[in-house]
């Protein structure tokens, strides 16, 4: 998420989780958008739909969600850095394509 051309940076993604986990939600609202208007991104792309998901099952307080789960072990004191590592297990093993 460098500043290379048009790509996201991580400047405004943390930018909009700061504003969201705040309780700033219209503000949050209004930085997603802006950056789905700034770095031309369509309410079809991969990245943007995550962000949303995000923001979405925030304001609605879905506790059955895959990130709700997330936010709760996070907030029961599970080190960031153990979060991390198991997201990306989680990434790597769905974007492992089958075997041949």
């Amino acid at each position: 998420m460098s500043r290379k051309g048009n790509t996201l940076t991580k400047r405004a993604v943390k930018n909009f989780l700061t504003l969201l986990f705040s309780g700033r939600l219209s503000k949050a609202e209004k930085a997603l958008e802006r950056i789905r208007k700034r770095y031309r991104l369509s309410e079809d792309d991969g990245y943007y739909r995550a962000l949303y998901g995000i923001y979405y099952s925030y304001v609605s307080d879905d506790r059955n969600s895959y990130v709700f789960k997330v936010w709760v072990r996070f907030l029961n004191g599970e080190r960031k850095r153990s979060v991390e590592r198991a997201l990306q297990v989680i990434l790597r093993d769905l974007y492992k394509p089958p075997p041949a």
